[in-house]
């Protein structure tokens, strides 16, 4: 297998755990929820404080992903998301649990910039949105993987473990295994031998230098309209998809099993798996029809149709677990059109991003768009506790109630809940895909602009090259022989050339050898023809240096190839860590006496340090090695996730979940960069679609593993706890995998020193400067603008779906079941993402101007109608688990093609290479803040709007199922509110893009051109200048003819020169 695709499949495995680790919480949710005594809103907190800790650390993710080997950032975060999942799995209170998934958001922060960054660097505009799509295909399948693993085991118990706590020991173990192999194996493609010496930046530079470097460079993506439009939708935008954590919950307030809510809650994410690709792919096909206007239209017909089906699943179907295959089906179409807008547009996988922006800026654009994004996301958990606590009625189960009381305290809980939950869905949304339309303004200029600088910087680079060639060709070295007695010849073997030529000197005659010295710095890989004729002219002329330095394509190839293998498998840690605490709401609000807005603002916090970490994560990402960076993020999430594995108190679980968001916040915008920098505009959709595919194969795995594992016990310790410790040591391993085998094409021979992009020496005040002025000049491109506002929206409903696999157990679907239909829904997202990021290359050439909006749009706004009708229509019974699955499958394959098929490829598009680091940074720290209060939001719509309520203790089966099923509606409720508003907002947002998107994409070409023909007029320069420096030697004392022979070199014609006595030869070589 080619290093490449090793690296490409071993990020997407990191992705996927990522994922899976994200999804391994909300699986569990009732489990966690009871073992913690924890309500939804505690639950909610859980999220939050783990997003805002994962956004805090954005601008970390951002520092690392730049300047570090990606590669090995993704394996670091995955090593430490993997000890925070872990820590969670140990934890005994709903503290301990909350510190440990701060931990966890460090670890997931570090890996998600440096996947997405990857599999932006590997493609191109027409084809990065099916890239993305891909990209959350996989990731979608890590939250299937991770939820129904969660569900399925949450209510089983091994060697007294409870289940939960297993599922989060097992995905933290197989994260570290992954972050392992990324480490080993996978390969930056800005990185030279896997050393961490990237390709962007100058040796020597100072801490200080590039911090001041990153802040211009931040400052830059920030000022790019289409980063802040979409960094702005993307704030609405990932609020309800966070606030979606307690989907799983309201399906088991409903009544499902959690075998029904696990099919239930996968279907929907196999809808948004398979929407991302479908939304990538119509992305970056309608970016070819209408490139200035098609992933806006896109995103914003996805992000607009979420309202409605939001408003169906939560609001219309009945809170009947008979209903599931209504709830299925809703959930199917739900996750299938509204998961358009990452893999063809924005989101965290935005092909716009690596359009808007330089190569070497992908890690920076993707970092700051997770840390603005990730802070509001952050609170979606929380407010969705919140709501459906203290606006809609949620109230726990009294202790002591009989079975019916259980049943009926559920019911209204799961009425509640979904109330919650719609709200925070339907407002977000609406404002996001207004927000998107102001893309149709920016989005153009920017990425135009960006191609210009990408283009000049290209140019200015062959010149340089030229000139430095030249110059070194000037330099003539006279060589003497000495005393050669005899003819002597020198051979060069294995080399064919059309003739063979003999060069004879004859005695007596002075000669003069023009020949090449080598002034550059030696190459990691040198030709070994070159070696033996620097041998042989050593000892016959006494030439220092006469080799020529070569680069081998196929092992480049094969390098990249492992690092986006790697970067993906952080990213699947990254997600699965993200995942966790979601799948495990019920058990950790248990456990932590947590209620639904409690549990919201777990996540809340998470996002908020998250987001406010993303400018950190920036600088990381474009200062020093991204594979590196990414590999200390994985390690920052692990050790959150281990610390909310062993957290007793709902303290120590916020605290941990916190640090959680610092590991998150680092790995996201070097992964985002990466990607954008491994890829061109007509694939990078597809890129993206790729990578959001294997974060959703993260949450799967870490949804799923912790539902699983959230109602059994092993060793006494919870199965939710024994989830997040496996999650910590799997993502330990992922990050160990990035650092030794990941490499950043920024970076040369693995280090830390950059290669291009970056001048040596520079004190941190002045790096921080030039990242604060790359930040500027980012946020001031109307297209990014755009694409942040409807991301801001477009993000909430996502948030909010923290509660999902809470809601599908508040139905009454077993955790398997839970399991079953989360991952349903992860894989559809999965594949909807690729869809999505190939849809948006292929609309993107064919509708350069419009191609990914249009694409966008139609996925947001699928997504309200879809929501509505897996949260409304679909009737709370855990029979209808096929209903449910249905939905949920087509909503995450129709949902998730934004991010991988127009948010992302435009990212790319409107600022410079090197700026798209710190644009990815900057659209994940803005809409990461709005998405953070997602999941709290629902918890409050859920509990105070819509009569979410606990069961009451000692109440009897009958009233437990009744109060699931009541407390299953009202989450359904909050969670379409959620989804049907910031959606409706960003599908009007995007047709802004269809302004903006045009001439930001075109000046940004313009800079690029610029950049790249002054790089070529510097290289000319220094060529002639090696020119003009002529060493003459003479030969002394030859007594008999001497022969410079060259063999086995074909020629046309054979030809011999002979130098006669007493006559001046002057040979000029190359």
């Amino acid at each position: 297998m080619k290093p490449e695709t090793v690296t490409l499949v071993l990020v997407n495995l990191a992705g996927i755990m990522e994922r899976a680790d994200e999804s391994l919480l909300p699986g569990v949710y009732k489990e966690v929820g009871a073992a913690l005594n924890a309500d939804p809103t505690a639950l909610g907190s859980l999220t939050l404080f783990r997003s805002l800790v994962q956004s805090f650390c954005y601008p970390l993710a951002a520092y690392l992903a730049t300047r570090h080997n990606r590669a090995h950032v993704i394996a670091l975060g995955a090593f430490l998301w993997a000890a925070a999942t872990f820590l969670v799995a140990i934890s005994s209170t709903f503290l301990q649990v909350a510190i440990s998934r701060g931990l966890n958001g460090i670890g997931l922060a570090i890996v998600t910039p440096a996947i997405q960054s990857l599999v932006a660097d590997s493609t191109v505009d027409s084809n990065r949105g099916v890239a993305f799509g891909w990209l959350q295909l996989t990731g979608n399948l890590g939250s299937i993987v991770g939820g129904l693993f969660a569900i399925l085991i949450a209510s089983k118990s091994i060697a007294g473990i409870p289940g939960w706590r297993i599922a989060f020991h097992l995905v933290a173990l197989i994260s570290v295994i992954v972050g392992i192999l990324v480490r080993i194996f996978a390969n930056d493609p800005r990185f030279s031998k896997n050393d961490g010496r990237a390709t962007y930046q100058s040796p020597n530079k100072s801490f200080y230098s590039e911090m001041k470097d990153l802040m211009k460079e931040a400052k830059s993506v920030i000022k790019i309209p289409s980063f802040q439009i979409l960094v702005s939708q993307g704030v609405s935008g990932s609020f309800p998809w966070s606030a979606l954590s307690f989907a799983t919950l309201w399906l088991e307030l409903i009544g499902f099993s959690h075998m029904t809510t696990a099919l239930l809650w996968s279907l929907f994410i196999v809808a948004v798996s398979f929407g991302g690709l479908l939304g990538g792919w119509m992305g970056d096909n309608l970016s070819q029809r209408f490139p200035n206007s098609g992933r806006i239209m896109l995103s914003q017909i996805s992000s607009g149709s979420a309202v409605p089906l939001a408003a169906i699943l939560l609001l219309g179907l009945p809170d009947d677990p008979s209903t599931a295959f209504m709830h299925g089906l809703v959930l199917f179409i739900m996750g299938l059109c509204i998961s358009w807008n990452g893999a063809a547009t924005n989101n965290f996988y935005s092909p716009i991003f690596a359009e808007i922006v330089p190569e070497k800026s992908r890690t920076a654009i993707y970092a700051l768009d997770r840390s603005f994004e990730s802070i509001l996301a952050s609170f979606a958990p929380p407010v969705v506790g919140v709501l459906a606590q203290h606006v809609y009625g949620y109230k726990p189960i009294p202790k002591g109630s009989s079975d019916s009381v259980e049943i009926e305290t559920d019911r209204e809980n799961a009425a509640s809940l979904a109330k919650a939950l719609y709200t925070a869905i339907g407002i977000p949304i609406a404002i996001c895909c207004i927000i998107y339309s102001f893309l149709y303004c920016t989005y153009p200029r920017d990425r135009d602009r960006a191609r210009m600088v990408a283009l000049a910087e290209s140019e200015m680079q062959q010149l340089e090259v030229e000139d430095c060639t030249r110059e070194e060709y000037c330099e003539i070295h006279v060589l003497e022989s000495i005393e050669p007695n005899s003819k002597e010849s020198n051979k060069i073997d294995d080399i064919d050339y059309p003739r063979e030529e003999n060069i004879d000197l004859d005695d007596n005659d002075e000669r003069v050898l023009l020949s090449r010295v080598d002034r550059l710095r030696p190459s990691p890989i040198h030709s070994p023809i070159c070696s033996h004729c620097h041998h042989l002219l050593h000892s016959r002329y006494r030439v220092v240096n006469i080799g020529t330095v070569i680069y081998l394509k196929e092992d480049k190839m094969k390098a990249e190839t492992l690092t986006l293998v790697l970067v993906n498998l952080a990213g699947i840690m990254q997600r699965a860590d993200e995942s966790l605490l979601p799948g495990v709401y019920k058990e950790v609000g248990a456990e932590l006496n947590a209620d639904p807005t409690a549990l919201g603002f777990l996540t809340l916090f998470r996002s908020l340090v998250q987001s406010l970490c993303y400018p950190l994560a920036a600088y990381l990402a474009t200062r020093h090695n991204r594979a590196h960076v990414i590999a200390l993020g994985a390690f920052l999430w692990a050790g959150a996730t281990f610390l909310v594995a062993i957290s007793s108190t709902f303290l120590q679980v916020a605290i941990s979940r916190g640090l959680n968001g610092i590991g998150l916040a680092i790995v996201i915008p070097a992964i985002q960069s990466l990607v954008a920098d491994s890829t061109i505009d007509s694939n990078r959709g597809v890129a993206f679609g790729w990578l959001q595919l294997t974060g959703n194969l993260g949450s799967i795995i870490g949804g799923l593993f912790s539902v699983l594992l959230a109602s059994t016990s092993i060793l006494g310790i919870s199965g939710w706890r024994i989830a997040f410790h496996l999650v910590a040591l799997i993502s330990v391993i992922v990050g160990v995998l990035v650092r030794l085998y990941a490499n950043d094409p920024h970076f040369a021979n693995n280090d830390d020193k950059a290669t291009s992009y970056q001048t040596p020496s520079k004190p941190f005040y002045d790096e921080m400067k030039d990242l604060i002025n790359e930040a500027k000049s980012v946020i001031k491109i109307p297209t990014f603008q755009i694409i942040v506002a409807q991301g801001v929206f477009g993000s909430f409903p996502w948030s909010g779906l923290s509660f999902a696999t809470l809601w599908l157990e508040l139905i009454g679907f077993s955790h398997g079941t839970t399991a079953v239909l989360w991952t349903f829904f992860i894989v559809s997202a999965s594949l909807g993402a690729l869809f999505g990021g190939w849809f948006g290359d292929y609309l993107s050439l064919r509708l350069p101007n419009s191609g990914r909006i249009v694409l966008s749009q139609i996925s947001a706004g699928s997504a309200v109608p879809l929501a509505a009708i897996l949260l409304l229509a679909l009737p709370d019974d855990p029979s209808t688990a096929f209903m449910h699955g249905l939905v949920l499958v087509i909503m995450g394959f129709a949902t998730a093609w934004n991010a991988p098929a127009t948010n992302n490829p435009i990212f790319a598009e409107i600022v410079p290479e090197k700026s798209r680091t710190a644009i990815y940074a900057l659209d994940q720290s803005f809409e990461s803040i709005l998405q953070s209060f997602a999941p709290p939001f629902v918890g409050l719509l859920a509990q105070h709007v819509y009569g979410y309520r606990p069961v009451p203790k000692g109440s009897s089966d009958s009233v437990e199922i009744q109060t699931d099923r009541e407390n299953a509606a009202s989450l359904a409720k909050a969670l379409c509110i959620v989804f049907v508003i910031p959606l409706t907002l960003c599908v009007c947002i995007y047709s802004f893009l269809y302004c903006t998107y045009p001439r930001d994409r075109d000046r940004a070409r313009m800079i690029a051109l610029e950049e790249s023909e002054m790089q070529q007029l510097e290289v000319e320069d220094c060529t002639r200048e090696e020119y003009c420096e002529i060493h003459v030697l003479e030969s002394n004392e030859l007594n008999g003819k001497e022969s410079s022979k060259i063999d086995d070199i074909d020629y046309p014609m054979e030809e011999n020169i002979d130098l006669d006595d007493n006559d001046e030869k002057v040979l000029l070589s190359r």
